[in-house]
Protein backbone atom coordinates (compact mmCIF):
# COMPACT_ATOMS: atom_id res chain seq x y z
CA UNK A 1 0.00 0.00 0.00
CA UNK A 2 1.46 3.45 -0.85
CA UNK A 3 1.92 5.98 1.59
CA UNK A 4 0.71 8.91 -0.84
CA UNK A 5 -2.76 7.07 -1.18
CA UNK A 6 -2.82 6.95 2.64
CA UNK A 7 -2.01 10.48 2.78
CA UNK A 8 -4.99 11.29 0.94
CA UNK A 9 -7.34 10.36 2.54
CA UNK A 10 -5.51 12.06 5.44
CA UNK A 11 -6.23 14.77 3.42
CA UNK A 12 -9.82 14.46 2.82
CA UNK A 13 -10.45 13.92 6.51
CA UNK A 14 -8.28 17.08 7.43
CA UNK A 15 -10.61 19.42 5.09
CA UNK A 16 -13.65 18.13 6.58
CA UNK A 17 -15.38 19.26 9.81
CA UNK A 18 -18.20 16.57 9.56
CA UNK A 19 -17.35 13.77 11.87
CA UNK A 20 -19.69 11.78 9.50
CA UNK A 21 -17.29 12.29 6.71
CA UNK A 22 -14.25 11.48 8.93
CA UNK A 23 -15.82 8.36 9.75
CA UNK A 24 -16.43 7.98 5.50
CA UNK A 25 -13.54 8.70 4.52
CA UNK A 26 -11.57 6.20 7.14
CA UNK A 27 -13.68 3.13 5.71
CA UNK A 28 -12.25 4.24 3.22
CA UNK A 29 -8.89 3.14 4.27
CA UNK A 30 -10.14 0.21 5.51
CA UNK A 31 -11.46 -1.01 2.23
CA UNK A 32 -8.16 -0.15 0.33
CA UNK A 33 -6.27 -2.80 3.89
CA UNK A 34 -9.39 -5.38 2.98
CA UNK A 35 -8.24 -4.96 -0.90
CA UNK A 36 -4.71 -6.05 -0.10
CA UNK A 37 -5.94 -8.79 2.26
CA UNK A 38 -3.55 -6.60 5.04
CA UNK A 39 -4.73 -6.79 8.36
CA UNK A 40 -1.35 -5.20 9.55
CA UNK A 41 -2.22 -2.21 7.40
CA UNK A 42 -5.13 -1.56 9.04
CA UNK A 43 -3.26 -1.83 12.15
CA UNK A 44 -0.40 0.91 11.37
CA UNK A 45 -2.90 2.97 9.11
CA UNK A 46 -5.03 3.35 12.88
CA UNK A 47 -2.24 4.50 14.91
CA UNK A 48 -0.67 6.54 12.26
CA UNK A 49 -4.37 8.52 11.88
CA UNK A 50 -4.21 9.28 15.48
CA UNK A 51 0.05 10.68 15.57
CA UNK A 52 0.92 7.49 16.88
CA UNK A 53 3.52 4.57 16.09
CA UNK A 54 2.89 2.80 19.31
CA UNK A 55 -0.17 1.59 21.09
CA UNK A 56 -1.70 3.43 23.62
CA UNK A 57 -1.25 1.55 26.14
CA UNK A 58 2.33 1.50 25.80
CA UNK A 59 2.65 5.08 26.46
CA UNK A 60 5.54 5.46 24.38
CA UNK A 61 6.11 8.19 22.61
CA UNK A 62 9.27 8.93 19.94
CA UNK A 63 10.60 11.40 21.52
CA UNK A 64 11.24 13.73 18.47
CA UNK A 65 10.26 17.40 19.34
CA UNK A 66 10.30 20.42 17.33
CA UNK A 67 13.65 21.37 17.13
CA UNK A 68 15.28 17.84 16.30
CA UNK A 69 12.82 17.91 13.44
CA UNK A 70 13.72 21.77 12.35
CA UNK A 71 17.41 19.75 12.05
CA UNK A 72 16.28 17.04 10.15
CA UNK A 73 14.81 19.26 7.98
CA UNK A 74 17.64 21.38 7.51
CA UNK A 75 19.63 17.73 6.49
CA UNK A 76 17.49 18.09 3.08
CA UNK A 77 18.09 21.33 2.29
CA UNK A 78 15.20 23.75 3.60
CA UNK A 79 16.40 26.96 5.25
CA UNK A 80 16.15 27.45 8.55
CA UNK A 81 15.17 31.35 8.17
CA UNK A 82 12.23 30.49 5.79
CA UNK A 83 11.16 27.56 7.84
CA UNK A 84 11.06 29.70 11.12
CA UNK A 85 9.19 32.79 9.33
CA UNK A 86 6.74 29.89 7.55
CA UNK A 87 6.18 28.49 11.19
CA UNK A 88 5.22 31.85 12.74
CA UNK A 89 2.71 32.47 9.70
CA UNK A 90 1.05 28.86 9.79
CA UNK A 91 1.69 27.63 12.99
CA UNK A 92 2.14 24.44 11.60
CA UNK A 93 5.76 22.85 11.06
CA UNK A 94 4.42 20.37 8.75
CA UNK A 95 2.42 22.71 6.21
CA UNK A 96 5.52 24.81 6.22
CA UNK A 97 7.98 21.96 5.36
CA UNK A 98 5.57 20.88 2.42
CA UNK A 99 5.03 24.67 1.34
CA UNK A 100 9.62 24.37 1.11
CA UNK A 101 9.43 21.71 -0.23
CA UNK A 102 10.89 23.20 -3.89
CA UNK A 103 13.84 24.36 -1.79
CA UNK A 104 14.91 20.46 -2.21
CA UNK A 105 17.27 19.83 -4.16
CA UNK A 106 19.13 16.52 -3.19
CA UNK A 107 18.12 13.77 -5.20
CA UNK A 108 17.27 10.72 -3.15
CA UNK A 109 19.35 7.36 -3.77
CA UNK A 110 15.50 5.61 -3.35
CA UNK A 111 13.72 6.24 -6.35
CA UNK A 112 10.62 4.00 -5.71
CA UNK A 113 7.76 5.62 -3.96
CA UNK A 114 7.45 5.26 -0.06
CA UNK A 115 5.42 2.43 0.74
CA UNK A 116 2.82 2.70 4.13
CA UNK A 117 5.43 0.21 6.03
CA UNK A 118 8.50 2.19 4.78
CA UNK A 119 6.68 4.95 6.27
CA UNK A 120 5.76 3.06 9.66
CA UNK A 121 8.61 0.36 9.79
CA UNK A 122 11.13 3.32 9.93
CA UNK A 123 9.21 5.44 12.43
CA UNK A 124 9.49 2.68 14.98
CA UNK A 125 13.05 2.36 14.74
CA UNK A 126 13.69 6.14 15.13
CA UNK A 127 11.66 5.55 18.14
CA UNK A 128 13.62 2.72 19.38
CA UNK A 129 17.05 4.35 18.98
CA UNK A 130 18.81 4.72 22.58
CA UNK A 131 22.20 5.37 23.51
CA UNK A 132 25.62 7.32 22.47
CA UNK A 133 24.79 9.41 19.19
CA UNK A 134 21.14 8.36 19.17
CA UNK A 135 19.75 11.74 18.41
CA UNK A 136 22.18 11.74 15.12
CA UNK A 137 20.75 8.66 14.02
CA UNK A 138 17.18 9.67 14.91
CA UNK A 139 17.88 12.90 12.70
CA UNK A 140 19.63 10.36 9.98
CA UNK A 141 16.53 8.60 9.69
CA UNK A 142 14.08 11.19 9.30
CA UNK A 143 16.23 13.39 6.85
CA UNK A 144 16.47 10.29 4.67
CA UNK A 145 12.49 9.78 4.92
CA UNK A 146 11.73 12.88 4.50
CA UNK A 147 13.96 13.43 1.45
CA UNK A 148 12.37 10.30 0.07
CA UNK A 149 8.68 11.76 0.10
CA UNK A 150 6.63 14.18 -2.12
CA UNK A 151 5.79 17.14 -0.57
CA UNK A 152 2.08 15.53 1.01
CA UNK A 153 3.37 12.67 2.50
CA UNK A 154 6.24 14.94 4.33
CA UNK A 155 3.69 17.20 5.81
CA UNK A 156 1.94 13.63 7.42
CA UNK A 157 5.42 12.48 8.21
CA UNK A 158 6.57 15.87 10.10
CA UNK A 159 2.80 15.55 11.83
CA UNK A 160 3.36 11.71 13.11
CA UNK A 161 6.82 12.26 13.87
CA UNK A 162 5.01 15.08 16.10
CA UNK A 163 2.40 13.28 17.67
CA UNK A 164 -0.11 15.57 16.26
CA UNK A 165 -1.94 14.97 13.51
CA UNK A 166 -4.44 17.90 13.38
CA UNK A 167 -6.85 15.91 11.05
CA UNK A 168 -9.88 15.59 13.48
CA UNK A 169 -9.71 11.56 13.76
CA UNK A 170 -9.68 10.52 17.29
CA UNK A 171 -10.28 6.48 19.17
CA UNK A 172 -14.29 7.20 18.83
CA UNK A 173 -14.64 8.10 15.22
CA UNK A 174 -12.26 5.15 14.34
CA UNK A 175 -14.75 2.85 16.40
CA UNK A 176 -17.60 4.45 14.90
CA UNK A 177 -16.36 3.78 11.62
CA UNK A 178 -15.68 -0.29 12.72
CA UNK A 179 -18.94 -0.39 14.01
CA UNK A 180 -20.23 0.35 10.43
CA UNK A 181 -18.16 -0.88 8.65
CA UNK A 182 -18.23 -4.51 10.10
CA UNK A 183 -21.76 -4.31 11.37
CA UNK A 184 -21.09 -4.60 15.10
CA UNK A 185 -22.58 -2.44 17.40
CA UNK A 186 -20.11 0.28 18.61
CA UNK A 187 -21.09 -0.19 22.34
CA UNK A 188 -19.55 -3.82 21.76
CA UNK A 189 -16.32 -2.42 20.39
CA UNK A 190 -16.04 0.49 22.75
CA UNK A 191 -15.83 -2.05 25.53
CA UNK A 192 -13.54 -4.55 23.60
CA UNK A 193 -11.29 -1.42 22.95
CA UNK A 194 -11.68 -0.17 27.07
CA UNK A 195 -10.02 -3.26 27.71
CA UNK A 196 -7.31 -3.79 25.12
CA UNK A 197 -6.50 0.27 24.60
CA UNK A 198 -5.16 -0.44 21.57
CA UNK A 199 -6.86 0.76 18.86
CA UNK A 200 -4.55 -1.06 15.54
CA UNK A 201 -5.41 -4.30 16.93
CA UNK A 202 -8.79 -4.29 17.44
CA UNK A 203 -8.53 -2.88 13.62
CA UNK A 204 -6.51 -5.83 12.94
CA UNK A 205 -8.24 -8.43 14.30
CA UNK A 206 -11.91 -7.13 12.91
CA UNK A 207 -10.20 -7.37 9.18
CA UNK A 208 -8.98 -10.67 10.30
CA UNK A 209 -12.83 -11.93 10.91
CA UNK A 210 -12.03 -13.39 14.08
CA UNK A 211 -14.92 -13.76 16.60
CA UNK A 212 -14.29 -11.36 18.84
CA UNK A 213 -16.00 -11.96 21.95
CA UNK A 214 -13.67 -15.31 22.03
CA UNK A 215 -10.33 -14.04 21.02
CA UNK A 216 -7.58 -14.15 23.96
CA UNK A 217 -5.41 -11.25 22.02
CA UNK A 218 -8.80 -9.25 23.08
CA UNK A 219 -9.33 -9.50 26.33
CA UNK A 220 -8.21 -8.27 29.46
CA UNK A 221 -4.04 -9.27 29.96
CA UNK A 222 -1.43 -9.12 32.50
CA UNK A 223 1.21 -6.49 32.15
CA UNK A 224 -1.70 -4.64 29.67
CA UNK A 225 -3.05 -1.83 31.26
CA UNK A 226 -6.71 -0.37 30.81
CA UNK A 227 -7.84 2.85 32.24
CA UNK A 228 -9.53 3.11 34.96
CA UNK A 229 -13.32 3.44 35.89
CA UNK A 230 -14.31 6.89 36.83
CA UNK A 231 -16.78 7.95 39.42
CA UNK A 232 -19.92 10.42 38.66
CA UNK A 233 -20.45 12.88 41.39
CA UNK A 234 -23.30 12.64 44.17
CA UNK A 235 -25.36 15.60 44.92
CA UNK A 236 -26.00 13.68 48.87
CA UNK A 237 -25.34 10.97 50.36
CA UNK A 238 -28.51 10.72 50.71
CA UNK A 239 -29.39 10.72 47.06
CA UNK A 240 -26.77 7.91 46.84
CA UNK A 241 -28.45 5.84 49.10
CA UNK A 242 -31.85 6.44 47.41
CA UNK A 243 -30.40 5.57 44.05
CA UNK A 244 -28.04 2.77 44.69
CA UNK A 245 -29.94 0.99 47.62
CA UNK A 246 -26.91 -0.43 50.10
CA UNK A 247 -24.11 0.61 48.56
CA UNK A 248 -20.11 0.11 50.26
CA UNK A 249 -18.90 3.44 51.11
CA UNK A 250 -14.84 3.54 51.01
CA UNK A 251 -12.85 6.45 51.91
CA UNK A 252 -11.70 8.66 49.12
CA UNK A 253 -8.04 9.48 48.74
CA UNK A 254 -6.61 12.41 47.73
CA UNK A 255 -3.44 9.85 45.66
CA UNK A 256 -2.28 8.75 42.38
CA UNK A 257 -4.17 6.28 41.01
CA UNK A 258 -1.95 2.72 40.14
CA UNK A 259 -2.54 -0.63 38.59
CA UNK A 260 -0.34 -3.25 40.10
CA UNK A 261 0.31 -6.52 37.75
CA UNK A 262 1.97 -8.89 38.92
CA UNK A 263 3.15 -12.50 37.42
CA UNK A 264 5.27 -14.33 39.56
CA UNK A 265 8.06 -12.12 40.47
CA UNK A 266 7.50 -9.58 37.56
CA UNK A 267 5.55 -6.73 38.73
CA UNK A 268 4.19 -3.51 37.43
CA UNK A 269 2.89 -0.67 38.96
CA UNK A 270 1.41 1.47 35.79
CA UNK A 271 -0.52 5.34 37.02
CA UNK A 272 -3.87 5.70 35.06
CA UNK A 273 -2.44 7.59 31.99
CA UNK A 274 -1.11 3.80 32.06
CA UNK A 275 2.59 5.05 32.54
CA UNK A 276 4.92 2.76 33.72
CA UNK A 277 6.65 4.11 36.71
CA UNK A 278 7.67 0.61 38.58
CA UNK A 279 10.85 2.21 39.21
CA UNK A 280 10.22 4.93 41.03
CA UNK A 281 8.20 2.76 43.53
CA UNK A 282 10.32 0.19 44.76
CA UNK A 283 9.02 -0.37 48.47
CA UNK A 284 5.64 -0.97 46.59
CA UNK A 285 6.91 -3.57 44.35
CA UNK A 286 8.61 -5.88 47.51
CA UNK A 287 5.66 -5.53 49.32
CA UNK A 288 3.46 -6.41 46.44
CA UNK A 289 5.66 -9.72 45.96
CA UNK A 290 5.27 -10.51 49.46
CA UNK A 291 1.66 -11.41 49.28
CA UNK A 292 1.84 -15.02 48.70
CA UNK A 293 -0.90 -14.97 45.46
CA UNK A 294 0.15 -13.75 42.04
CA UNK A 295 -1.26 -13.62 38.73
CA UNK A 296 -3.32 -10.64 39.54
CA UNK A 297 -4.48 -7.12 38.65
CA UNK A 298 -5.37 -4.78 41.42
CA UNK A 299 -6.13 -1.55 41.91
CA UNK A 300 -5.62 0.97 44.30
CA UNK A 301 -4.48 4.89 45.31
CA UNK A 302 -0.93 5.96 46.29
CA UNK A 303 -0.84 8.53 49.03
CA UNK A 304 2.13 10.26 50.57
CA UNK A 305 1.52 9.63 54.15
CA UNK A 306 2.48 11.54 57.13
CA UNK A 307 3.72 9.13 59.55
CA UNK A 308 3.64 11.49 62.77
CA UNK A 309 -0.23 12.28 62.16
CA UNK A 310 -1.27 9.40 59.75
CA UNK A 311 -2.64 12.35 57.64
CA UNK A 312 -1.98 12.61 53.85
CA UNK A 313 0.76 14.61 52.76
CA UNK A 314 0.20 17.44 49.71
CA UNK A 315 -0.22 15.69 46.16
CA UNK A 316 3.08 17.28 44.73
CA UNK A 317 4.68 15.10 47.52
CA UNK A 318 3.36 12.00 45.46
CA UNK A 319 4.43 13.62 42.05
CA UNK A 320 7.94 14.13 43.42
CA UNK A 321 8.08 10.38 43.64
CA UNK A 322 6.52 9.61 40.76
CA UNK A 323 8.71 11.72 38.67
CA UNK A 324 11.84 10.49 40.35
CA UNK A 325 14.21 8.77 38.12
CA UNK A 326 17.60 8.90 40.30
CA UNK A 327 18.37 8.77 43.92
CA UNK A 328 15.75 7.18 44.53
CA UNK A 329 16.38 5.81 48.28
CA UNK A 330 16.77 9.11 49.33
CA UNK A 331 13.40 10.46 48.26
CA UNK A 332 11.84 7.44 50.05
CA UNK A 333 13.49 8.74 53.28
CA UNK A 334 11.65 12.07 52.55
CA UNK A 335 8.53 11.15 50.97
CA UNK A 336 6.70 7.91 52.78
CA UNK A 337 3.87 6.13 50.27
CA UNK A 338 1.22 3.82 51.16
CA UNK A 339 -0.80 2.19 48.28
CA UNK A 340 -4.61 1.58 49.43
CA UNK A 341 -5.87 -0.80 47.29
CA UNK A 342 -9.94 -0.97 46.15
CA UNK A 343 -10.38 -3.42 43.94
CA UNK A 344 -9.16 -6.15 41.41
CA UNK A 345 -9.86 -6.80 38.34
CA UNK A 346 -7.55 -9.92 37.39
CA UNK A 347 -7.10 -12.92 39.43
CA UNK A 348 -5.78 -16.34 37.27
CA UNK A 349 -8.58 -14.82 34.99
CA UNK A 350 -10.66 -11.50 33.87
CA UNK A 351 -13.25 -9.91 36.76
CA UNK A 352 -14.39 -7.37 35.05
CA UNK A 353 -17.98 -9.04 34.45
CA UNK A 354 -17.93 -9.82 37.98
CA UNK A 355 -19.87 -8.01 40.60
CA UNK A 356 -18.28 -5.56 43.37
CA UNK A 357 -18.84 -7.62 46.26
CA UNK A 358 -17.13 -10.72 45.06
CA UNK A 359 -14.28 -9.09 43.32
CA UNK A 360 -14.10 -7.36 46.94
CA UNK A 361 -14.33 -10.61 48.77
CA UNK A 362 -11.22 -11.78 46.52
CA UNK A 363 -9.35 -8.68 47.54
CA UNK A 364 -9.72 -9.29 50.68
CA UNK A 365 -8.91 -13.16 50.78
CA UNK A 366 -5.43 -12.32 48.62
CA UNK A 367 -4.65 -9.87 51.42
CA UNK A 368 -6.45 -11.13 54.73
CA UNK A 369 -7.88 -7.53 55.40
CA UNK A 370 -11.01 -6.67 55.54
CA UNK A 371 -10.67 -2.97 56.85
CA UNK A 372 -14.60 -3.48 57.39
CA UNK A 373 -14.84 0.08 59.70
CA UNK A 374 -17.82 -0.61 61.88
CA UNK A 375 -16.30 -4.10 63.16
CA UNK A 376 -12.50 -2.64 62.68
CA UNK A 377 -12.50 1.28 63.82
CA UNK A 378 -10.26 0.58 66.37
CA UNK A 379 -7.97 -1.37 64.69
CA UNK A 380 -7.75 0.90 61.86
CA UNK A 381 -7.26 4.12 64.10
CA UNK A 382 -4.12 2.52 65.42
CA UNK A 383 -2.71 1.47 62.34
CA UNK A 384 -2.88 4.80 60.70
CA UNK A 385 0.83 6.11 61.77
CA UNK A 386 2.28 2.91 61.04
CA UNK A 387 4.58 2.50 58.29
CA UNK A 388 2.50 0.01 56.21
CA UNK A 389 3.04 0.20 52.32
CA UNK A 390 0.10 -2.34 51.48
CA UNK A 391 -3.26 -1.45 52.53
CA UNK A 392 -7.26 -1.92 51.80
CA UNK A 393 -9.47 0.77 51.51
CA UNK A 394 -11.72 1.79 54.52
CA UNK A 395 -15.18 0.39 53.54
CA UNK A 396 -18.80 0.18 54.98
CA UNK A 397 -21.70 -1.23 54.00
CA UNK A 398 -24.77 0.67 54.94
CA UNK A 399 -27.68 1.99 53.67
CA UNK A 400 -28.25 4.36 57.10
CA UNK A 401 -27.83 7.69 56.24
CA UNK A 402 -26.60 8.86 59.75
CA UNK A 403 -24.30 5.86 59.92
CA UNK A 404 -22.84 7.11 56.49
CA UNK A 405 -22.52 10.52 57.31
CA UNK A 406 -19.94 9.59 60.06
CA UNK A 407 -18.38 7.55 58.20
CA UNK A 408 -17.68 10.65 55.45
CA UNK A 409 -17.02 12.78 58.43
CA UNK A 410 -14.65 10.56 59.79
CA UNK A 411 -12.97 9.82 56.54
CA UNK A 412 -12.45 14.33 56.25
CA UNK A 413 -11.18 14.16 60.02
CA UNK A 414 -8.34 11.56 59.44
CA UNK A 415 -7.12 13.68 56.43
CA UNK A 416 -8.73 12.76 53.11
CA UNK A 417 -10.83 13.98 50.50
CA UNK A 418 -14.57 12.47 51.19
CA UNK A 419 -16.04 8.88 50.29
CA UNK A 420 -16.59 7.01 47.47
CA UNK A 421 -19.60 5.65 46.96
CA UNK A 422 -19.86 2.41 45.19
CA UNK A 423 -22.86 -0.45 44.07
CA UNK A 424 -21.86 -3.68 44.88
CA UNK A 425 -23.80 -5.25 42.14
CA UNK A 426 -21.50 -3.50 39.47
CA UNK A 427 -19.00 -4.70 37.28
CA UNK A 428 -15.96 -3.13 36.30
CA UNK A 429 -16.17 -1.22 33.32
CA UNK A 430 -12.72 0.59 32.32
CA UNK A 431 -12.34 4.17 30.70
CA UNK A 432 -16.24 5.07 31.47
CA UNK A 433 -17.06 7.30 34.08
CA UNK A 434 -20.25 5.04 35.41
CA UNK A 435 -23.63 5.97 36.90
CA UNK A 436 -22.84 2.73 39.74
CA UNK A 437 -20.06 4.66 41.67
CA UNK A 438 -20.05 8.39 43.21
CA UNK A 439 -17.94 10.25 44.92
CA UNK A 440 -19.02 12.58 47.36
CA UNK A 441 -17.03 15.78 48.70
CA UNK A 442 -17.96 18.44 51.13
CA UNK A 443 -16.72 21.10 48.69
CA UNK A 444 -18.27 21.34 44.89
CA UNK A 445 -15.74 18.92 42.40
CA UNK A 446 -13.07 19.98 41.10
CA UNK A 447 -12.44 20.20 37.39
CA UNK A 448 -9.43 18.66 35.11
CA UNK A 449 -9.05 20.45 32.57
CA UNK A 450 -6.66 21.34 29.27
CA UNK A 451 -4.58 24.62 28.64
CA UNK A 452 -5.06 25.46 24.91
CA UNK A 453 -4.01 28.80 25.08
CA UNK A 454 -1.52 30.97 27.19
CA UNK A 455 -0.29 34.59 27.48
CA UNK A 456 2.44 36.17 29.01
CA UNK A 457 2.13 37.79 32.39
CA UNK A 458 2.47 41.03 33.56
CA UNK A 459 4.39 42.73 36.76
CA UNK A 460 6.25 39.96 38.39
CA UNK A 461 5.31 37.22 35.85
CA UNK A 462 6.63 39.03 32.83
CA UNK A 463 9.25 36.55 32.36
CA UNK A 464 6.68 33.62 32.69
CA UNK A 465 3.10 32.70 30.98
CA UNK A 466 0.35 33.84 33.36
CA UNK A 467 -2.40 33.20 32.30
CA UNK A 468 -4.26 29.98 30.85
CA UNK A 469 -7.36 29.35 28.62
CA UNK A 470 -8.75 26.23 29.72
CA UNK A 471 -11.29 23.53 27.99
CA UNK A 472 -13.02 20.36 28.95
CA UNK A 473 -14.22 18.08 26.54
CA UNK A 474 -17.79 17.06 24.77
CA UNK A 475 -18.37 13.35 23.78
CA UNK A 476 -16.50 13.14 20.87
CA UNK A 477 -13.09 14.83 22.31
CA UNK A 478 -13.74 17.96 20.70
CA UNK A 479 -12.62 20.83 23.49
CA UNK A 480 -14.80 23.27 24.71
CA UNK A 481 -13.12 26.60 26.62
CA UNK A 482 -14.76 27.27 29.86
CA UNK A 483 -12.71 29.84 31.67
CA UNK A 484 -9.23 31.24 31.94
CA UNK A 485 -6.82 30.79 35.46
CA UNK A 486 -3.55 32.40 35.98
CA UNK A 487 -3.94 32.18 40.55
CA UNK A 488 -2.54 29.35 42.57
CA UNK A 489 0.19 28.88 40.69
CA UNK A 490 4.00 29.10 42.42
CA UNK A 491 6.60 30.98 40.63
CA UNK A 492 8.43 27.61 40.03
CA UNK A 493 5.56 26.02 39.02
CA UNK A 494 4.72 29.18 36.71
CA UNK A 495 8.32 28.30 35.52
CA UNK A 496 8.14 24.31 34.64
CA UNK A 497 4.42 25.48 33.41
CA UNK A 498 6.26 27.87 30.72
CA UNK A 499 8.95 25.51 29.81
CA UNK A 500 6.20 23.24 29.12
CA UNK A 501 4.23 25.36 26.86
CA UNK A 502 6.93 26.00 25.04
CA UNK A 503 7.57 22.89 24.33
CA UNK A 504 4.22 22.63 22.85
CA UNK A 505 3.67 26.00 21.61
CA UNK A 506 2.03 25.61 17.59
CA UNK A 507 1.43 29.41 17.55
CA UNK A 508 2.01 32.66 18.21
CA UNK A 509 -1.19 35.57 18.34
CA UNK A 510 0.06 38.45 19.70
CA UNK A 511 0.82 38.44 23.48
CA UNK A 512 -0.85 34.86 23.15
CA UNK A 513 -0.05 31.32 22.30
CA UNK A 514 -2.16 28.36 21.03
CA UNK A 515 -0.30 25.07 22.49
CA UNK A 516 -1.20 21.56 21.85
CA UNK A 517 -3.82 20.41 24.39
CA UNK A 518 -1.02 18.41 26.41
CA UNK A 519 -1.15 19.86 30.00
CA UNK A 520 -3.79 18.90 32.36
CA UNK A 521 -4.51 21.02 35.38
CA UNK A 522 -6.77 20.39 38.11
CA UNK A 523 -8.36 23.60 38.84
CA UNK A 524 -11.20 24.76 41.68
CA UNK A 525 -13.81 27.66 41.45
CA UNK A 526 -16.11 29.45 43.28
CA UNK A 527 -19.27 28.38 41.22
CA UNK A 528 -20.08 27.36 37.44
CA UNK A 529 -22.01 30.30 35.70
CA UNK A 530 -24.49 30.15 32.82
CA UNK A 531 -22.80 32.38 30.33
CA UNK A 532 -22.40 33.56 26.42
CA UNK A 533 -18.91 34.11 26.84
CA UNK A 534 -17.82 30.69 25.73
CA UNK A 535 -20.01 28.34 23.01
CA UNK A 536 -20.14 25.83 25.61
CA UNK A 537 -22.99 27.94 27.37
CA UNK A 538 -20.68 27.89 30.67
CA UNK A 539 -17.90 29.52 32.38
CA UNK A 540 -15.86 28.86 35.61
CA UNK A 541 -16.12 31.72 38.44
CA UNK A 542 -12.83 32.91 40.21
CA UNK A 543 -11.12 29.25 38.99
CA UNK A 544 -7.44 28.92 40.70
CA UNK A 545 -5.36 26.30 39.90
CA UNK A 546 -5.10 23.15 42.44
CA UNK A 547 -2.32 21.40 40.68
CA UNK A 548 -0.74 20.72 37.75
CA UNK A 549 -1.91 17.03 37.03
CA UNK A 550 1.12 15.35 35.28
CA UNK A 551 -0.16 11.77 36.67
CA UNK A 552 -3.24 12.67 33.81
CA UNK A 553 -3.85 12.68 30.52
CA UNK A 554 -5.74 15.10 28.07
CA UNK A 555 -8.12 11.77 27.82
CA UNK A 556 -8.79 11.90 31.40
CA UNK A 557 -10.37 15.41 31.62
CA UNK A 558 -13.58 16.53 32.36
CA UNK A 559 -16.36 16.42 30.18
CA UNK A 560 -19.10 18.93 29.33
CA UNK A 561 -21.47 16.44 30.79
CA UNK A 562 -19.82 16.30 34.01
CA UNK A 563 -20.09 20.60 34.19
CA UNK A 564 -23.61 20.43 33.35
CA UNK A 565 -23.85 18.00 36.66
CA UNK A 566 -22.04 19.84 38.14
CA UNK A 567 -24.00 22.77 37.60
CA UNK A 568 -27.25 21.35 38.82
CA UNK A 569 -25.77 19.88 41.82
CA UNK A 570 -24.64 23.26 42.90
CA UNK A 571 -28.14 24.77 42.75
CA UNK A 572 -29.50 22.39 45.19
CA UNK A 573 -26.54 21.93 47.20
CA UNK A 574 -27.25 23.94 49.72
CA UNK A 575 -30.42 22.29 51.05
CA UNK A 576 -27.88 18.90 51.39
CA UNK A 577 -25.35 20.24 53.44
CA UNK A 578 -24.79 18.69 57.19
Amino acid sequence: MLFLDVCKIFKKIEDTTKRINKMYHFMKLIRMAEKENSPSSLRKICYLSIGRVYPEYENKELGIGPNMLIEAVKGIGIKEKDLLESIKKTGDIALSIEKLSPQIKQVSLFQRQLTLHDVYDTLKKVGEIEGESSQKKKIRYISNLLLTATPLERRYIARIILEDMRIGMNVPTILSAFSKYFSIPKEKLEKIYAVVNDIGLVGEKLLMGVDIDRDEDLKLKLFRPIRPMLAQIAPSIKEAIEEIGTPQFETKYDGARVQIHRSGDEVKIYTRKLEDITNSLPEIVEEIKKIDRDNFIMEGECVAIDLNTGHPRPFQDILRRLRRKYNIEKMKEEVNLRVYLFDILYYNEPLLDVPLKERRKVLEEILSEDNDWEKKREKIEREIRSDKKIDISYKLVTRDVEKAEEFYKWSLGIGHEGVMIKNLKAPYTPGSRVRTMYKFKPTLESLDVVITKAKIGMGKRKDWYGSFEIAVKDEDGNLHPIGHVGSGLSEDELDRLSKMIESIKVKEVGDEVIVEPKIVLEVTYEEIQESDKYSCGYALRFPRVVEIREDRSPEDINTLEDVKRIFQIQKGRSSNKF
